[in-house]
């Protein structure tokens, strides 16, 4: 990561405002957890105990306090040299959408909400991921927005799966992207927290990772339905692929060790 700047997301006084609400998610999940138990859904009860635990929750906390909705957390996250390895794919002729189970604290809470199979999606420019990009909390060093991601980071939790499609692109549709990607690395860009539950962004490049790729296949010509991108989720990308426009190359899970490479064309993908 180089070139994030998080500028101290939530002013002191309202801090209390963001307890609060990791109190009202913690007791809403601790709701979902009793009904069940009483539905009969044994896997799902589990799943939201283990949303609700003291760990998981003061992780919840500390995340919560590092997002704002007032201003950009992160500009120029992305290098010069990301830049360059996104031109050289420009001829690839796809794009690739990893769709992703976390399993982070952040991730088993929206999962239990939406009841979907992945609770994130990124977007790369060439096949072997070295473009990964998406909006995301931030790991360590970076701030809440628009980040370099890899598929290490993605799967280094137990129980984390990325699954890998690619999306038919030209070059000019590419070159689109290219183009939005800079735009919005110089202006900042801050992760829509509060969008993952009300129709609410601060300012344009407040965005969460579905609304993120969606509204950026949509700028290039490649979305293959019509939603509010504030309604999107990871999981619609796949669902709502009625022409079967995407073709999926591989699955990755968590091993402990880096994902090895995908093979070379006309070798298993």
């Amino acid at each position: 990561m180089t070139g994030s700047r998080n500028t101290n997301g939530v002013p002191w006084y309202l801090r209390p405002l963001w307890a609060l609400l990791v109190l009202v998610i913690l007791c809403t999940v601790w709701g979902i957890y009793g009904k069940a138990r009483l539905a009969g859904r044994p896997i799902k009860a589990r799943l939201a105990r283990q949303a609700a635990s003291p760990g998981c929750a003061l992780a919840l906390g500390r995340d919560l306090t590092r997002h704002s909705w007032f201003h950009y957390c992160t500009r120029r996250s992305l290098s010069a040299d990301y830049f360059r390895r996104a031109a050289a794919a420009l001829s690839d002729g796809y794009v690739y959408l990893a769709f992703a189970r976390s399993n982070s604290p952040a991730g088993q809470v929206i999962g239990l909400f939406t009841e979907r199979p992945y609770n994130h999606v990124s977007l790369a420019l060439d096949r072997d991921l070295t473009t990964l990009v998406s909006y995301n909390g931030g790991g360590p060093g970076a701030a809440p927005g628009l980040n370099p991601e890899t598929l290490a980071e993605l799967v280094h939790r137990q129980g984390a799966c990325v699954r890998l499609y690619r999306l038919p692109a030209t070059r000019d549709q590419k070159r689109i992207i290219l183009r939005r990607l800079g735009k919005i690395d110089q202006e900042g860009s801050a992760y829509n927290l509060l969008g993952l539950v009300l129709p609410y962004a601060g300012q344009p490049n407040t965005m969460f990772c579905s609304q993120f790729v969606y509204g950026i296949l949509k700028l290039a010509g490649l979305a293959y339905f019509q939603k509010d991108p504030q309604q999107v989720r990871p999981t619609d990308l796949l669902e709502w692929d009625l022409q079967g426009r995407l073709e999926f190359l591989r699955e990755y899970t968590h091993t402990g060790s880096t994902p090895a490479p995908l093979p070379a064309l006309g070798q298993g993908a």
